[in-house]
């Protein structure tokens, strides 16, 4: 099975296209587009025909793309100016609605994504007051969403509520975790009953148990910290007070991602250039399973739909590089490494059809 990457380049402000070898895990770069000033966080369709890209520049926009899963073919379709900077953006499961996460005005907000052809995009609502939001996504069923605050160490239940082609967000319940947790990401199981929560100061991970009825979550566990980052202090939010000497001795995780089969989290540490293991135990707690060397600076990272292997970059680092899964330990072995592009933060997997 071949497969096929996308990555977003903040700093070359283009999205490089990639094919993966499906039986040798061996990749290379077929195509790069042009998609805005520091682009970043992308959201592809639930069938993968449709890619939505957030730009963070001086202009901020939503540039969607359509995307062949049998050539690898991406094209731009429209290109909409919005108003927030967005760090995060999903889609609802039925493709028709987009949710954005903005650290910097605190905020989620929900756009209508036909809309987004009109070449300017106000959001359908925005939700405010949730501190430094890095993350949104939505349930499997279309009913709820949830929003990591790294600055409130919460995590935001909401409604998805329905209204012939119209929708909202309702609050359901606020979920503290850890003082100085810092929440970033968060992930489902593959069954959708258990939420994944990051955290960007510790690298760790908190488990939430979520009723698939009221979309309310218990707290469960929360992961060791890793071994790996014994020689780092827990971080803090990070200000132009922060300086480098500083930054260089504080944990600073960024993306979170689940294997299909669940048995497997893993979590990019950017100050120490790591790809952090968790295993997933019986009880639903999890266990340190290791740490992989990566490339400089790894922000996001994707594992494709087999789960046999796991696509990563750097923001540092021009390399993009897929590792091999071992089933059995969680363990990665790099395969194969290509060039990309300046500034590589955010990775799609497409499978060839």
């Amino acid at each position: 099975m071949t497969l096929f990457a996308i990555v977003s380049n903040a700093e070359d402000g283009d999205l490089a296209v990639f094919r993966i070898d499906g039986s040798t895990g061996a990749i290379e770069r077929i195509a790069r587009h042009p998609a805005g000033d520091t682009v970043m966080p992308l959201a592809l369709s639930s069938d993968s025909r449709v890619l939505h890209a957030a730009t963070r520049g001086a202009q901020r926009s939503i540039v969607t793309y359509s995307f062949d899963s049998n050539t690898g073919r991406l094209a731009q379709l429209h290109h909409a100016s919005i108003e927030s900077s967005l760090a995060y953006v999903s889609l609802t499961p039925s493709d028709d609605w987009l949710l954005g996460a903005s650290y910097g005005d605190s905020s989620v907000s929900l756009y209508r994504a036909n809309a987004l052809k009109q070449g300017e995009l106000a959001p359908r609502q925005v939700v405010d007051g949730i501190q430094h939001a890095h993350s949104v996504i939505a349930s499997a069923d279309g009913r709820f969403a949830y929003a990591a605050s790294l600055g409130a160490d919460t995590v935001f239940c909401f409604a998805i509520v329905r209204n012939a082609d119209d929708m909202s967000l309702e609050l359901v319940q606020k979920v503290p975790v850890e003082a100085g947790f810092g929440a970033r990401h968060l992930r489902f199981s593959p069954d959708g009953k258990t939420l994944y929560v990051s955290s960007e100061f510790r690298a760790t991970v908190a488990v939430f148990a979520r009723d698939s009825e009221t979309g309310k979550l218990s707290a469960r566990s929360i992961a060791p910290r890793a071994p790996a980052l014994a020689h780092l202090n827990d971080g803090y939010p990070r200000t132009a007070q922060v300086d480098a000497a500083t930054a260089a001795t504080l944990v600073w995780a960024a993306d979170l991602q689940v294997t299909p089969d669940g048995r497997f989290i893993y979590v990019a540490e950017r100050t120490s250039s790591r790809l952090i293991a968790y295993r997933v135990n019986g009880d639903g707690s999890l266990d340190y399973a290791g740490f992989t060397d990566t490339e400089a600076q790894p922000r996001g990272f994707r594992i494709d739909p087999s789960g046999r292997y796991l696509v990563a970059c750097g923001e540092r680092s021009t390399q993009v590089v897929v590792y091999a899964i071992d089933a059995g330990s969680g363990a990665l072995s790099a395969l194969s490494r290509c060039e990309g592009g300046r500034g590589a933060n955010w990775v799609e997997i497409v499978a060839q059809t």
